[in-house]
């Protein structure tokens, strides 16, 4: 008969030996269920707009049928669901509002698009970030909860280019926080996630990315922004900007190349993959430059397996004629090589 304090020592004995076994065995992660997104657009102007200040863009679901025909697979719509909550410790959805939201995303997957459901224009949590943490947190709990049961195609963007007094470090604090949210009722449910100060490139190195096999990292491209927003009436101080070009020399795409290179090497190193969820060019650019400068960045982004989403379909930075239901086709076969 073995003494209790033999009995002892063979156990405190086991759980070492297992702790130390633990340090040495690689613990393989579960593999990565992924959506994989690779062309896309963004609907842009239209559900992002300010609750009763209409902009541009009316979102109806033939604008999905057109995005599916010319080859496109994602769709990316932003969303500003900060406006549509109640005043109640729940920060509850305006029912009416998330039915219209339901509609389009039933009917762009019924498509056969993967749809991206993007939290936009958040304003008020990049200027008091922690008091309104609460509320960005009850309002993902209620998309999660009622789109729990969506296909995978489906994927969810947190928050749309962090900035002003929403700091790296805050931003990945809510970003675990949102995340540990979602996967209560999303188990499986791509995310998307990207670093501060309008998700440029220089800040994915302050980005700290939940352990989670089903989350991908977004960067917005816009450079050089004197040529991508020129004319551009929404975005100050570039609004009596005209006629720069860009002509796609050795020096420019050298750029070009140096910064996408920038971000291969950080989601190596992180292991994680990419989504250029916007890049575009306002109408307002000099028009074979913008037909270089889209042609060049779509091809950069293809060379290294990112998805990527243009900004955006119908208003400034459009390629689609919302009133004659036509594409620029100049503009859309620099994406959409093939046509």
């Amino acid at each position: 008969m073995i003494k209790k304090p033999r009995m002892i020592f063979l156990a405190i004995f086991i759980i070492f030996t297992t702790l130390v076994a633990m340090q040495f065995i690689k613990i393989k992660r579960p593999k990565r269920q992924l959506v994989k997104m690779n062309r896309g657009i963004n609907i842009g102007n239209a559900l992002e707009a300010p609750k009763d200040f209409p902009w541009d863009v009316t979102l109806i679901n033939k604008y999905f049928d057109d995005i599916k025909a010319v080859g496109f697979d994602t769709v990316r719509i932003p969303v500003r669901f900060s406006d549509y909550t109640k005043d109640d410790k729940n920060y509850t959805i305006d029912q009416e509002f998330f039915q219209k939201i339901d509609g389009h995303i039933q009917y762009a997957l019924d498509k056969g698009l993967i749809v991206v459901l993007d939290f936009h224009h958040f304003t008020q949590m990049m200027e008091e970030p922690e008091e309104q943490e609460e509320k960005f947190l009850r309002i993902w709990e209620q998309i999660a909860y009622r789109y729990r049961k969506y296909p995978k195609e489906l994927v969810f963007e947190l928050l749309n280019e962090p900035m002003g007094n929403l700091s790296p470090q805050l931003l990945n604090e809510y970003i675990k926080k949102c995340v540990k949210v979602i996967r209560k009722t999303n188990y499986k449910r791509t995310l998307i996630v990207g670093p501060c100060n309008y998700y440029q490139i220089d800040y994915l190195e302050q980005l700290k990315i939940p352990r989670d096999n089903n989350i991908m990292v977004s960067f917005h491209y816009y450079e050089p922004n004197d040529f991508c927003f020129q004319g551009n009436i929404y975005h100050k101080g570039f609004e009596n900007l005209h006629n720069i070009t860009w002509k796609g020399t050795e020096e420019q795409l050298r750029y070009l190349e140096e910064r996408f290179n920038k971000v291969e090497k950080w989601a190596n190193k992180n292991q994680v993959p990419i989504f250029l969820g916007e890049f575009g060019v306002t109408k307002e650019a000099p028009r074979s430059s913008r037909e270089f400068w889209i042609k060049a960045v779509r091809e950069e982004a293809e060379k290294r397996n990112f998805a990527w989403a243009y900004w955006e379909l119908a208003s400034g930075f459009g390629i689609y004629d919302a009133k004659n239901e036509s594409w620029d086709e100049i503009m859309l076969k620099s994406l959409i090589q093939e046509r």
